[in-house]
């Protein structure tokens, strides 16, 4: 390879001179043709027309060859799919012919099912010659069908129930909100790797929550953070369904999560002193000594959690104002409801609490108890 050159004797003097291409007549630089004819010849991409993109009309998963390749993409409007199905109709379907194409599409004309596009290819055709630029008119007809995914999740596939229960009371509404947030987020950061990753049932009723999962790995995962988040008690039991296709025994999971009748906020006695309860997690559970005025932490493995029994709901603190408070005297506090007046020691409150400021408290067997800031 490499340019074709003439040599002239033009005044005694030996010149040079590029050959012509011989398909146009410019200077050729590559085979005897120019830039121009060489790329024509060399075409940075194949790619056939009409193509056939086979979506699932639930999620919008794409069929390819062996499968369903799912989207990362989540949109509400299905209108909004397309350019990422067609990123991946267009992996499989663009054959490259040379390194570093840089690929465009420019949407040309859309009908129900049927899209035209200006497919635009960016590259090199030879490393010798500048980058240019090829335009391709692709037809993509669309055709819709269910994906396995969705075609178990419909028909209410699953492989293990996680019940979320609590000891005698009823979840709260924050509860619900938080437990519901953790199964959405884990479920769509598995799908991409799990078929199996779907909810396909959710039921609330007064002893709590029941979700039904495709995936039994999925189920354990969010079983395992649940109940560290709550410090929970766990039970597993497993039912024997039916034998699969080679003979070997299928069963469904149950996992059962018991929190505690205690939740943050609320009141419990650790060592029989009064204490609330101000977060729950995998390190433990750290309370704050109403007594002592500290905070601590405790996991279910230490001596003191057997001491730990429920005392009362956070609701039951009450609201006070600070009404005086004078350097050397007590601090007066009125009950916001009864309007009752209050003193307590003023070593109990920052320096920078003054007359006006909202405070909470805990009345217990008529022994009044300052909570901690919130």
């Amino acid at each position: 390879m490499g340019q074709t050159l003439i040599d002239l004797e033009i005044c005694g003097r030996l010149v040079q001179l590029k050959a012509p291409c011989y398909q146009c007549g410019e200077p050729a630089v590559l085979d005897g043709v120019c830039s121009e004819c060489y790329d024509k010849e060399h075409p940075l991409i194949e790619v056939k027309t009409p193509l056939t993109l086979h979506a699932c009309k639930s999620c919008g998963s794409v069929k390819i060859p062996g499968g369903w390749k799912k989207l990362t993409f989540a949109s509400a409007d299905s209108d909004d799919l397309w350019p990422h199905q067609l990123d991946i109709l267009l992996d499989i379907e663009v054959k490259p012919l040379v390194h570093g194409i840089e690929l465009t599409i420019e949407e040309e004309k859309r009908l129900d099912r049927v899209l035209h596009i200006i497919l635009k290819a960016l590259g090199q055709s030879h490393k010798d010659l500048p980058p240019h630029e090829e335009q391709y008119s692709v037809e993509v007809r669309f055709s819709y069908g269910t994906c396995d995914t969705c075609g178990m999740k419909s028909g209410g596939y699953y492989e293990a129930t996680l019940q979320i229960r609590v000891d005698e009371r009823q979840l709260t509404e924050e509860e619900e909100d938080d437990i519901v947030r953790i199964v959405t987020e884990m479920t769509i950061a598995q799908y991409e790797f799990d078929d199996k990753a779907f909810v396909s049932k959710i039921t609330s009723d007064k002893y709590g929550m029941n979700f039904q999962m495709g995936s039994d790995h999925l189920c354990r995962s969010i079983a395992d953070v649940l109940e560290s988040r709550y410090l929970a008690e766990r039970k597993q039991n497993y039912k024997l369904v039916g034998q699969d296709k080679g003979g070997k025994d299928k069963y469904r999971t149950t996992i059962l999560i018991r929190l505690h009748r205690f939740g943050i906020g609320d009141f419990v006695r650790v060592l029989d002193k009064p204490c609330q309860v101000i977060e729950m997690s995998k390190g433990g559970l750290t309370y704050f000594d109403l007594v002592r005025r500290q905070r601590f932490t405790m996991n279910p493995k230490s001596s003191k959690w057997r001491t730990l029994e429920y005392l009362t709901a956070k609701d039951e603190k009450r609201e006070f104002m600070i009404t005086t408070r004078v350097y050397g005297q007590p601090v007066q506090l009125m009950d916001s409801k009864t309007f009752e007046i209050t003193e307590l020691d003023e070593s109990l409150f920052d320096d920078d609490i003054e007359a006006g400021t909202t405070v909470y408290g805990l009345i217990i067997d008529e022994d009044f108890y300052l909570l901690p800031r919130e």
